[in-house]
């Protein structure tokens, strides 16, 4: 008697299909997860390392008449008696905080989320220098009895320019990929699991 294929006897095609794609799916997810870890070593990560070191630097420079940016940061005395803006102190604590410890994390580390971290900071921060400028240069302060308000320092100028500039660095250094990521961005969108 000839045998008769019974349902129990097939397999199913769509349950051997779908345990294809779930196998390709978690290689390239694994895969994915391994590249995704750190970053691209290139120029603009290079370059945002000089950045770094630089806006460390200009805190050392003049912020505004005689207040320095590390007074601005400590909320020192100087800072206090030059009426220094909120969106002063913002400024100075949002680079040097998010910014440069962030940046310098990013460095050691070679981590993403450290880069992120930095330049989300770094955006934020460069809000808030164009407003402390923009305060300094009106040429009154808070007080409008108050004489000898100075304007902007070079230190501020500088700052300001470098987080914007680290802006744009932090941002290739976010989005810059490898060519192993870029072999897998492409097996991914063509299905391909090996």
């Amino acid at each position: 008697m000839p045998h008769v294929s019974t349902d129990d006897d097939r397999r199913d095609p769509i349950a051997g299909i779908m345990e294809v794609t779930r196998n390709a799916e978690s290689e390239l997810r694994s895969k994915d997860r391994i590249l995704g870890r750190t970053l691209v070593i290139g120029r603009a990560y290079l370059a945002s390392a000089v950045l770094i070191v630089l806006l460390a630097a200009a805190l050392a420079l003049p912020h505004s008449d005689g207040v320095r940016g590390f007074d601005v940061l400590f909320f020192t005395d100087v800072a206090r008696e030059q009426y220094t803006s909120l969106p002063s102190h913002l400024f100075v604590l949002l680079y040097s905080v998010g910014t440069i410890v962030f940046g310098a994390v990013m460095i050691l580390s070679q981590k993403w989320w450290a880069a992120g971290i930095a330049w989300s900071t770094a955006c934020v921060a460069a809000v808030y220098g164009v407003l402390a400028i923009w305060l300094r240069q009106s040429g009154r302060g808070p007080n409008p009895d108050f004489q000898d308000f100075g304007g902007p320092g070079i230190g501020l100028y500088l700052s300001e320019l470098l987080v914007l500039a680290l802006v744009a660095t932090l941002a290739a250094v976010l989005w810059s990929r490898t060519p192993e990521q870029r072999q897998l961005e492409e097996d991914a969108r063509h299905g391909d699991g090996a």
